[in-house]
């Protein structure tokens, strides 16, 4: 078979190197590109370690593997430890550096605030963020864990209303569920929680739930649980689809509130805060009713609801860079088609949920038709499937990165002496963070021995 050297004398920064990072380096790579894949972190899987609880342990390793397997390519420098904003400038980057392109695949991590005013303040004093919560889930039980850490007792308040949250309330229920039996000196293990839910693991220690004293946690919503983006609704669909479909969205909250006994209000939204001693001790809560598929505040009907801490679960948005112009929460593009953010000597590409916009799972999910209650009960282990989670996102990032491809080889060839000059300080960044170019040791020594 030829070898595509498309993209020969080219030379291309990738900001990220989680699935579609990794997949956008290697098709550029196997079309003669070098490519700098830059990653902010010592591993380069991204929301696969940091934001898919750990229970979906084969998925999760898969992913690595796959991951490893499309950075591991002589035409890759792979470049950790090195931040965007931090340990490189973007404006120093996209004009001194002399790139062909630059992409941004660096994914959607910053927690939509918490929309009332003033909350912030409380950030890690009772007021915690999903990106945080999952993180610090993912990795405290590593020995040498050094990031945040949150003690979560009983009867926490969530809100939000997709996957990602009924990820946060079974974090929480299994957590306190932990908790609770290690005082009766009964070590179980998470993986088993997750898999075979609660009551059923009680059972086989002669307890019932009500015997462990746990306030369950409680997630509230904005709007309807029919209303819940559990599933998603085509909108071909026809008006009978479409409702046996907002009636799946409650039998699939129905089947997870049995197996990991959270509690659920629909239609609540927060109005304010109640603090203590400094810390956020509880929400005030009012009502809301949808009228044209918007959720709105009926005045006069707010109400106290308080607990140890509130969890934040309403979306991940792209990280602001501020050369980069926005249009409300996400990029403006030149091309969305493309992914185009900036057009010029050196242009800069999005792709992958930076490219959406969006950062949850469901959103990495989402094939662009339809998320069926099939994929959504065996993402939140309501099923015995289990699906290859990041597949679709790879599927996408392979299309973007195709698409990538044809535009940059339409540029200008670099000269020899620009490929050169780049390759020498790739090489010196590499070795300014303790990396000597071999990926596969590399990873070897930075992988903590007890990372699930």
């Amino acid at each position: 078979m030829a070898i595509d050297n498309s993209l020969a004398r080219h030379v291309v920064a990738v900001i990220g190197g989680a699935t579609a990072g990794s997949e956008v380096a290697h098709i550029l790579a196997q079309r003669g590109a070098v490519v700098a894949v830059i990653e902010q972190n010592p591993r380069p899987y991204g929301k696969i370690e940091d934001g898919l609880p750990r229970w979906h342990v084969k998925q999760r390793r898969d992913e690595y593997e796959e991951i490893n397997s499309r950075l591991d390519h002589p035409e890759i420098e792979f470049v950790p430890l090195t931040r965007l904003g931090r340990d490189l400038q973007f404006n120093d980057l996209a004009q001194n550096w002399g790139f062909s392109a630059i992409v941004l695949a660096n994914g959607a991590w910053r927690d939509r605030p918490f929309p009332v005013e003033g909350a912030d303040q409380f950030t890690d004093r009772g007021l915690i963020y999903q990106n945080s919560l999952i993180y610090w889930f993912n990795h405290y039980p590593e020995k040498d864990y050094s990031g945040p850490r949150y003690e979560l007792a009983p009867g926490g308040i969530v809100v939000g209303g997709g996957l990602a949250s009924i990820d946060v309330v079974k974090v929480l229920q299994i957590e306190t569920t932990l908790t609770a039996l290690a005082r009766r000196n009964i070590e179980e293990d998470m993986v088993k929680l997750e898999r075979e839910g609660i009551e059923p693991v009680l059972k086989e220690h002669g307890l019932v739930w009500a015997q462990l004293e746990v306030a369950p946690c409680k997630l509230y919503y904005r709007r309807r649980v029919l209303d819940m983006p559990l599933s998603d609704i085509p909108a071909a669909a026809n008006p009978k689809r479409a409702e046996a479909l907002r009636m799946a969205r409650a039998k699939i909250l129905e089947k997870a509130q049995r197996k990991y006994l959270f509690q659920f209000q629909e239609l609540r939204a927060p109005t304010g805060l109640i603090e203590r001693d400094g810390r956020l001790t509880g929400l005030r809560l009012s009502r809301t009713e949808v009228v044209d598929s918007q959720a709105r505040i009926i005045p006069g009907t707010d109400e106290e609801v308080r607990g140890p801490f509130v969890v934040s679960s309403i979306g991940s948005i792209p990280e602001r860079i501020a050369e980069i112009p926005q249009q409300g929460e996400v990029y403006r593009y030149v091309d969305s088609r493309a992914g185009l953010l900036i057009d010029g000597p050196t242009p800069v590409f999005a792709a992958g949920n930076v490219l959406t916009g969006k950062g949850n799972i469901k959103d990495s999910l989402d094939s662009g038709t339809e998320i069926g209650t099939r994929v959504a009960e065996s993402y939140l282990g309501l099923s015995e499937e289990r699906l290859p989670l990041a597949e679709v996102e790879r599927n996408r990032a392979h299309e973007q990165g195709e698409n990538l491809a044809v535009a940059i080889a339409a540029k200008p060839a670099l000269s020899a002496q620009t490929v050169a000059r780049l390759r020498v300080r790739i090489k010196q960044l590499q070795a300014a963070r303790g990396y000597d170019g071999n990926y596969r040791a590399w990873i070897a020594k930075v992988t903590p021995p007890d990372l699930r």
